[in-house]
């Protein structure tokens, strides 16, 4: 439970340390996300993300497209208003395709990523559960050779029901290795809560805090939402 500790701790303070003004860029992430389930244990998945850097005005785009595969759901029988079944499964896997451009000019930071992921969650005593999700991307973005980076996302999610209203708060802790530098960076903290709104619909609200020593700009402060539609 070390990695839990860290988590914990690393967001404790990244709320209370501010670096200088010139080396903090704050973005805005509007995204969409559409999953269709075509049998017991595979799903397609259609990921559209905007992001706005407020310091440079620039806007870019992701376009994903993934299929899921995933065991038989062994966790969480305490909360079966979430649309997503595959939150109540105890192994998935991914693969998939990200193209990315700059939205204000589509040719200055294009790039396709492929995409292969394996999530694991365990359920912990008072409800908690914890995920594992493990992803390596093999990138070609123009501009740069060939390169590869590896992702393990580390994730604390608790389920909560109040009545009629029920909502999952999370808080993750990411970390990359980027094999142009050889080095792990950049690393992520994040705070979030999903809302189910509907049989087919779920809203997710988060702040993510990004550090890293070969990003430009060093420190990001990321606000985002993303509308989640089931089927």
């Amino acid at each position: 439970m070390s990695r839990l500790r860290q988590l914990i701790f690393c967001l404790a303070i990244s709320g209370s340390f501010v670096p200088a003004r010139a080396q903090t860029a704050a973005e805005f992430r509007p995204e969409l996300g559409i999953y269709l389930q075509e049998a017991d244990f595979i799903r397609m998945e259609f990921i559209d993300l905007a992001s706005d850097n407020q310091r440079t005005r620039e806007w870019q785009g992701n376009f994903a497209y993934y299929i899921d595969a995933a065991l038989k759901p062994v966790l969480r029988r305490n909360l079966r208003e979430h649309p997503d079944v595959y939150r109540d499964r105890y192994l998935t896997s991914r693969v998939g395709y990200l193209y990315r451009t700059g939205l204000n000019n589509g040719n200055s930071s294009s790039g396709n990523i492929g995409i292969v992921e394996v999530t694991s969650r365990y359920q912990v005593p008072w409800r908690f559960v914890l995920v594992d999700r493990n992803r390596g991307e093999f990138r070609f973005i123009k501009g740069q050779p060939f390169n590869t980076r590896y992702r393990n996302r580390f994730r604390v999610e608790h389920d909560i029901k109040r009545g009629r209203f029920v909502c999952t708060p999370y808080a993750y802790d990411e970390i990359f290795f980027d094999t142009r530098y050889g080095r792990w960076t950049p690393n992520r903290y994040a705070l979030g809560v999903e809302v189910p709104a509907s049989p087919h619909m779920v809203f997710d609200l988060y702040y993510i805090r990004q550090n890293g020593s070969f990003s430009n700009p060093p420190h990001l402060n990321i606000f985002g939402f993303k509308w989640n539609l089931y089927f």
